[in-house]
């Protein structure tokens, strides 16, 4: 599996709206989503969710970097986990990063060969409002990769350590 945190592509701040708006997008197709999950905060559902965490960041104005960690999972072609197992490893990789309560939106991309979660975390905390960026991030990533392709039987890739 890969994991990669993708970076803002301009100088400007991240819009988290559009990151979900983006995410959840069918794109004409029928079957390009499998799951939409709304985590650590007061409802499942999306427009809540997606204000509530919104809220949250306009309440840190002390923070200069970006508010919003896009991390993607990605599997080689073919391999596909349950709902269950990816739900346990996207929280595995929020927990290695140092997210655990962070509120975030999740998106399993069903539409290609390679089956792909999509994870939007708010890099405000809800309860404290200060921000975390996790540092080393790429080793603790590459690690936890290792470790889920041993635990459930994935194709190795070779994980880059170094930044």
């Amino acid at each position: 599996m890969i994991a990669k945190i993708i970076p803002i592509k301009s100088v400007r701040k991240s819009n988290y709206s559009a990151l979900i708006q983006y995410l959840t997008d069918p794109q004409d197709k029928s079957e390009r989503i499998s799951q939409i999950k709304v985590s650590n905060c007061y409802s499942d559902d999306l427009t809540a969710g997606l204000l509530e965490i919104q809220n949250t960041q306009e309440m840190n104005t002390r923070a200069r970097s970006d508010k919003t960690c896009h991390l993607v999972l990605s599997f080689p072609e073919g391999e596909r986990l349950s709902l269950s197992d990816l739900n346990t490893i996207e929280e595995r990789f929020c927990d290695a990063l140092g997210f655990n309560g962070h509120q975030r939106i999740s998106v399993i991309h069903d539409d290609t060969n390679n089956l792909h979660m999509h994870i939007a975390i708010n890099k405000i905390h809800p309860r404290t409002l200060t921000i975390h960026n996790p540092y080393y991030d790429f080793i603790k990533v590459a690690k936890l990769c290792e470790q889920i392709e041993q635990e459930y039987g994935l194709t190795t890739v070779n994980h880059e350590t170094v930044s």
